[in-house]
């Protein structure tokens, strides 16, 4: 139920959870830059043929002199905009610049038809393109309403007395027309974002169900395997300290004995959530197997680890658990050296959990 309320996606095709919609975009930031890029160059290399097409046929009239120069603009940001969403790194940054880009195309094409004394059917279908262009770049569709909502409203009221030939009934069906083309867009973007999204909640699930532990809801041994080789290669690239925690429950195998394994599972599930709630975001937490845990503390020394750790066992030791006695876990934990591999490492710390458990249990040997 939980996650049905995380993952809704309201009927403009967009995530009601902000946190998750931001997800979204970030994950599918490479592919929403490319496609604004490319959008961009397409888009400049059209109005470059127009402008060429004038060239040609109209250099010599006031009007090309008019109209050559805002086609010029168009061009030049539609190519800035090209290589700045090749490099954009954040969501946020790129729609920014979609929007920034959107009203640009409506502005542009404005007065360009400002230019003319009259105007001709050329010209509605220069507006219904433009709206179906504005749709096709991956902006929020709160934006993308806005801006062509806007440009529709401004074309009809500073283009009508221009619009040559067009009787009444004919200019009412026009904006009948338009009006059904920005339903379509709509309908059609809303549909394509919402079966993006599911898309994308399928993979996070599938990706949960192949990394995390199904008991507890950690990660699992294969994912933090994954993730210690990733942090190692970077402390060696970057010399960033790295610091390796293993723990087990003291005696745990009387508690499963004592009062069952369904009150067992209860204490794993609980210790999982003390945990991780007293780590930061980039920490790896994961169950090793049975009832040994491991975290991972990247840009972290060993004076730190054991501070972060040092607490981790405070809670354990006062939180109230299913059971009736006391619940207290021992700790060993090692900062990964140069010399070391992900197999030394391992020993070393398991080496030091042994330690805490001979020398009393509850306890934190480094």
């Amino acid at each position: 139920m939980a996650d049905e309320r995380k993952y809704k996606i309201s009927w403009l095709g967009e995530f009601t959870d902000d946190s998750i919609e931001g997800k979204f975009l970030a994950d599918s930031l490479s592919g929403s830059a490319k496609i604004t890029a490319y959008s961009a160059l397409v888009f400049g290399s059209i109005l470059g043929f127009f402008f060429l097409n004038s060239y040609f046929t109209e250099r010599n009239t006031p009007l090309f002199l008019k109209t050559a120069p805002i086609r010029l603009v168009f061009i030049l940001i539609s190519i800035v905009v090209f290589f700045i969403s090749k490099h954009i790194t954040n969501h946020k940054h790129l729609i920014r610049v979609i929007t920034f880009y959107q009203a640009i195309m409506v502005i542009i094409y404005l007065l360009t038809l400002k230019q003319y004394d009259s105007l001709n059917y050329f010209s509605i279908l220069g507006l219904m393109v433009i709206t179906m262009a504005i749709y096709l770049l991956p902006n929020k569709i709160m934006f993308s309403q806005f801006i062509t909502l806007t440009f529709s409203i401004l074309f009809f009221v500073r283009s009508n007395n221009k619009l040559a030939g067009l009787q009444t009934h004919e200019l009412y069906r026009v904006i009948a027309y338009q009006t059904i083309l920005l339903i379509y867009c709509n309908i059609n973007y809303c549909w394509a974002e919402t079966t993006k999204r599911k898309a994308f909640i399928a993979n996070r699930e599938l990706f949960d169900l192949s990394s995390k532990d199904p008991l507890t809801g950690i990660y699992n041994r294969k994912k933090f395997d994954d993730a210690m080789d990733e942090w190692i290669s970077i402390s060696k690239k970057n010399g960033n300290p790295l610091s390796l925690v293993l723990f087990d429950i003291d005696n745990f195998k009387g508690v499963n004995d004592n009062y069952g394994h369904i009150v067992g599972d209860s204490v794993l599930k609980e210790i999982a959530v003390i945990v991780s709630r007293s780590i930061r975001d980039v920490d790896v937490f994961a169950r090793w197997g049975g009832d040994e845990f491991v975290i991972l503390l990247p840009k972290t020394d060993l004076q730190q680890a054991q501070e972060i750790v040092e607490r981790i066992r405070t809670r354990i030791a006062n939180s109230s658990f299913a059971t009736s006695r006391g619940i207290t876990c021992s700790f060993g934990v090692a900062a990964y050296k140069e010399s070391d591999t992900k197999q030394s490492l391992l020993s070393r710390v398991d080496d030091l959990l042994i330690q805490a458990k001979l020398s009393g249990k509850d306890r934190v040997i480094s």
